[in-house]
């Protein structure tokens, strides 16, 4: 069994209703040829570089599956017959790839995913308060940049003197 990245780009005039089915069709297509779907990434709607079928935006998936070379030349004949889509592009990551890993990697993902959503919250806001019950009374903190976020134009001067430097 081998791993494959197709990332394709759907008209981005057609709705979330309309676009859709082509999705189901496609997941249920590497479930027929017993291949094993690992990601469906929607990248959402992006500018396209050059001007497809009359369009200058597309609206961006990646499919990541596990699945065999039939798998992958029946998933790009459909692509290629159907009118929603506008391009796409198959790479094989993997050439064997063990089927047992790759189910784990999937649980793994879902479960860090669950736990992203259940804590991302109230962790943000506690950190927070905390830091403001630490401050000295009568003083509010604002927020600030973390090191990791600080703008590369952060170490500008604003020193007058600096600015000037007599020179014209």
């Amino acid at each position: 069994m081998r791993r494959y990245e197709t990332v394709f780009i759907v008209n981005p005039s057609l709705s979330q209703e309309e676009s859709q089915p082509l999705f189901d069709k496609l997941t249920d297509l590497i479930a027929a040829h017993q291949g094993l779907m690992v990601k469906f990434d929607e990248w959402g709607h992006k500018r396209l570089a050059y001007e497809i079928k009359q369009q200058t935006r597309g609206y961006y998936i990646l499919l990541d599956f596990c699945g065999n070379g039939s798998l992958v030349k029946e998933l790009e004949r459909n692509m290629r017959l159907d009118d929603r889509v506008l391009k796409y592009m198959t790479v094989c990551v993997a050439k064997d790839v063990d089927e047992e890993a790759v189910k784990t990697e999937i649980q793994a993902a879902e479960e860090a995913a669950k736990a992203k959503e259940s804590s991302a919250g109230p962790v943000e806001d506690a950190a927070a308060s905390e830091a403001q019950e630490q401050a000295p009374p009568g003083e509010t903190l604002e927020p600030s940049l973390g090191e990791a976020e600080a703008p590369d134009n952060a170490a500008v001067s604003t020193d007058e003197e600096e600015l000037t430097d007599g020179k014209v």
